[in-house]
């Protein structure tokens, strides 16, 4: 029962002076009251009446409860300057980092560094550039598939001199589709995940083709290389911005593929 009784107590002291405020108090008592601390505990002249007066003239007077208070106050007092001080230090830390080093590294080195301003022209131009090459795209795709319209009305003549040249875009065309027919075939017996990934990079903006959100939404790691190994996407580098951008073959790729979900629904 005794054990237990000191245990409880041992803990509950060592979860006070855990508590920044207690743990304060206690040193600063210590340092003011070593004498006292010396004499009671650790001065082997003293006799056991000698540590019991002291102890009895230590507590039981005026003074002992006003050195009481004023350690207190010195406690809060030093609690408020180690907290002023390390938010201090936090401060020139923070100021070094984010203003300091930047401005120092601009001063010595100016090509490493760009301001926000440039950098955000630098995006704008960036965004124009992939609009007007995704418009293209979307327009060359749109003329493919009216002369795909055409040419399944017999509109165009076969043996016509002008047509020889349409002709062979035909025959390329249809290459183009059974390659693509061939790939979709052994994606879906052998790793069906590559045509799922491949219907999701289908959803995706053709603006927005960056490389780490193509990558965040493969649930298949080998997604991506295997569409570069069949030719089907490439990477791009842009003032150092990489993005994934569709080929020749990856834009009959992905005519194909909705046409054959468009028929299927």
């Amino acid at each position: 029962m005794v054990i237990k009784f000191i245990e409880s107590t041992y803990d509950s002291v060592k979860d006070k002076l855990k508590n920044p405020f207690y743990g304060t108090l206690f040193v600063v008592w210590v340092i003011r009251n070593r004498e006292f601390i010396y004499n009671v505990f650790f001065n082997e002249d003293c006799t056991s009446d000698q540590r019991l007066e002291i102890i009895r003239s230590h507590f039981l007077n005026w003074d002992s409860l006003q050195s009481f208070i004023e350690t207190i106050f010195i406690s809060l007092g030093l609690m408020v300057l180690i907290y002023a001080s390390l938010n201090l230090s936090r401060f020139i830390v923070e100021f070094s980092e984010r203003k300091l080093k930047p401005w120092i590294q601009k001063l010595f080195s100016s090509t490493s560094i760009v301001s926000r301003e440039d950098f955000q022209a630098m995006e704008k131009e960036r965004d124009y550039f992939q609009k007007k090459y995704s418009e293209e795209r979307i327009e060359k795709i749109g003329l493919q598939r009216e002369l795909d319209q055409l040419q399944e009305q017999k509109i165009i003549k076969v043996d016509s001199p002008q047509n020889s040249s349409s002709t062979e875009n035909f025959k390329a065309r249809n290459d183009s589709e059974n390659k693509a027919k061939k790939i979709v075939d052994r994606w879906k017996r052998l790793r069906p995940s590559y045509f799922e990934d491949f219907k999701t990079l289908m959803k995706h903006d053709h603006n927005k083709l960056t490389v780490s959100l193509i990558e965040s939404t493969m649930k298949d790691l080998a997604s991506i290389r295997e569409f570069k190994d069949k030719g089907i996407i490439e990477t791009i580098d842009h003032n150092n911005f990489y993005y994934y951008n569709f080929t020749e073959f990856g834009d009959e790729f992905v005519h194909y593929v909705s046409n054959m979900l468009s028929e299927k629904t």
